[in-house]
């Protein structure tokens, strides 16, 4: 038994230590088999489900913890309208404007830099409120408690405000602060598109902020691509023209039918022709006097020269001259009533003159005026 012992300690002796030196070598070397690992795994198998579960368990209650994000979006069209192509409806139209070469990308660009504006998130903040910005579960009527981030972000606030030595901030300010981290712009590439998003804890509130920053935009678009007022100026000049047009044509109408001048080019001619048959008769007229009058001499000279020796000579002559008197009498009362009808004609003549000069002068001034009115009218459709 000694002997044994000693034989078995001896060959121990010499057997452990080439073991461990071949363990050895094959653990400095790498080379570690399929059953060996999976029988370390076999002896450490309470071990890895304890650590698996607690990594499950870990898991799910940090995904029961991090709070849920939502993510709401709009798409904004930017097409080419009048306000890109079109001059001002209040501007002259006898002005070119040249130089101005704006490319598209530009222009969407600058969309893109106005919806970022702090001017128009202070809009959306006003619109919306600012709790429902800082704090959207809580103001969509959701019972939840503030998460564990929450008051993790406002520490680290309050500890940034005493660090800088600023003042607290006001609710607006943190709400616009909150909602620029919040929203995302992005123009589309290769399209007239901008994407408008915003991410947060609340669907309700996301799809809410958007509208209404879209919604404000749009009216701050048509603000600026008009001058300011231009809608109520052009209103206000289309209906002052307006009146005075109706008022210049009712007064054309009551001088028509004042002076009876329906149309002014035939009533000259037929004055005109008028005139020049009064003239006609006038003048023969004036000539038959004078052949009367010359041959009622002639009768009073052979009147005179036949009374001395022809008595019955002289009686016919007498009785002639008797007979001449009244033809004379009437040609020379014709010869008054043609110069007056005359100079009646050449009156009415002057008087048309100058009524179809007003009515000229009245009917220019309602073609100015319904010039103007047409203007300022499609301006105020533009508008």
């Amino acid at each position: 038994m000694p002997g044994q012992n000693g034989s078995s300690g001896q060959n121990g002796s010499h057997t452990q230590p080439g073991i461990n030196a071949a363990m050895h070598s094959a653990h400095a070397a790498g080379t570690l088999s399929f059953s060996e690992v999976r029988a370390s795994i076999s002896r450490h198998r309470w071990m890895v489900m304890a650590f698996g579960c607690a990594m499950l368990a870990g898991a799910i209650v940090l995904g029961a913890m991090w709070p849920k994000t939502y993510r709401s979006e709009a798409k904004l069209y930017v097409r080419l309208g009048r306000e890109n192509v079109g001059m001002d409806a209040t501007a002259s139209p006898g002005h070119e404007i040249s130089g101005l070469q704006i490319s598209r990308e530009e222009e969407l660009n600058t969309v893109v830099e106005l919806l970022r504006s702090r001017s128009l998130l202070e809009k959306v903040v006003d619109a919306v409120g600012p709790e429902t910005i800082l704090n959207p579960t809580h103001e969509t009527g959701s019972t939840r408690a503030p998460s564990i981030f929450s008051y993790a972000r406002v520490s680290l606030q309050q500890w940034a405000n005493w660090l800088t030595n600023d003042g607290p901030m006001t609710p607006q300010e943190k709400a616009v602060i909150a909602l620029r981290r919040q929203i995302d712009m992005q123009n589309v590439r290769k399209t007239d598109v901008i994407l408008v998003a915003h991410e947060g804890p609340s669907a309700a509130a996301s799809q809410r902020i958007v509208s209404t920053l879209v919604s404000l935009y749009l009216d701050e678009h048509v603000r600026m691509s008009r001058s300011p007022k231009e809608h109520a100026f052009l209103e206000e000049q289309a209906a002052s023209i307006k009146k005075q047009l109706v008022q210049r044509e009712s007064e054309l109408k009551s001088f028509k039918d004042q002076t009876g001048l329906a149309s002014p080019a035939e009533q000259r001619s037929t004055l005109v022709n008028q005139i020049g048959r009064l003239e006609d008769d006038l003048k023969a007229t004036l000539a038959q006097i004078e052949a009367s009058v010359a041959g009622n001499s002639e009768i009073v000279a052979e009147q005179g020269r036949a009374s001395a020796i022809d008595t019955k000579g002289h009686e016919e002559l007498r009785l002639m001259l008797i007979k001449e008197k009244p033809a004379l009498a009437s040609a020379r009362a014709k010869s008054s009533l043609l110069r007056t009808q005359l100079a009646e004609a050449k009156e009415q003549l002057r008087i048309l003159n100058g009524n179809e000069n007003r009515i000229d002068q009245m009917q220019r001034e309602a073609q100015i005026l319904d010039v103007s009115y047409r203007k300022y009218s499609v301006g105020l459709e533009q508008a």
